[in-house]
């Protein structure tokens, strides 16, 4: 922002607006700031309530097990926490959402949705959490505007239902959402299997560029952590 300030103060095609400009843009940044919290917390504070959103959210699946951290989610844990108290040593876009890319069963979604309830409490602010298989739906029951400006969380992005009939006629709602998220500026939280350059053959190009400048990509690593229910041996 404040780039952009200079670049109107040196420039004479804006001398007659300063004021405006600089006024509008000062708007601009407290809506995106309002998005998320100023807090002053230590990162094993932060950590302590991530896991423990995270154990409640394993036991409403009916998973009775630690959440685990290690090798492969503490790197992006420190970073949730960066970017939760709007450091400037944080990696990501502190202006911008996030999309956490990786294979199934990796716990990106998981962390994702035990990060939001943190940032929820902290900043209260809801933010809608959809699976992408019902998006297209609600957008048809709800309407396209009750998406388009308050923190949305989607699950599984690019699962969902590319075209889907709306009285006849043909529609996209996804796209056209990212469409109308992207003008209004809201805040968009995603997961998915993809990287862009899949997403790109579900959205076409005009949409992903939006969602690059919406979303950091995080690449989510490691291999599935889902448990595999074993047989047990028969007790004689």
């Amino acid at each position: 922002m404040e780039a952009i300030s200079n670049i109107i103060k040196n420039n004479q095609l804006f001398a007659g607006n300063n004021a405006k400009l600089e006024e509008q843009i000062s708007e601009r940044e407290s809506h995106m700031r309002s998005f998320k919290s100023y807090v002053s917390m230590s990162y094993d504070e932060f950590k302590q309530l991530l896991v423990s959103n995270a154990y409640e959210i394993m036991l409403h699946r009916s998973i009775r097990r630690e959440y685990v951290i290690d090798q492969y989610n503490e790197p992006i844990m420190r970073q949730l926490y960066l970017y939760f108290t709007n450091s400037p040593h944080c990696a990501w876009n502190l202006n911008a959402g996030l999309i956490f890319g990786g294979k199934l069963g990796c716990g990106k979604s998981l962390m994702m949705m035990a990060y939001l309830r943190i940032s929820d409490q902290y900043s209260r602010k809801l933010t809608t959490s959809i699976h992408s298989n019902s998006l297209s739906g609600l957008i048809k029951l709800n309407g396209i505007e009750t998406y388009s400006r308050r923190p949305l969380f989607i699950d599984e992005l690019g699962r969902e239902e590319s075209e889907v009939k709306d009285y006849g006629n043909i529609v996209k709602p996804v796209i056209d959402l990212f469409g109308l998220r992207y003008e209004e500026g809201a805040r968009t939280y995603a997961t998915t299997n993809f990287k862009y350059e899949s997403l790109e053959k579900f959205y076409g190009e005009f949409i992903r560029t939006r969602m690059e400048e919406m979303m950091t990509y995080i690449q989510f690593p490691g291999e599935s952590r889902r448990l595999r229910n074993e047989v047990k041996k028969e007790i004689k």
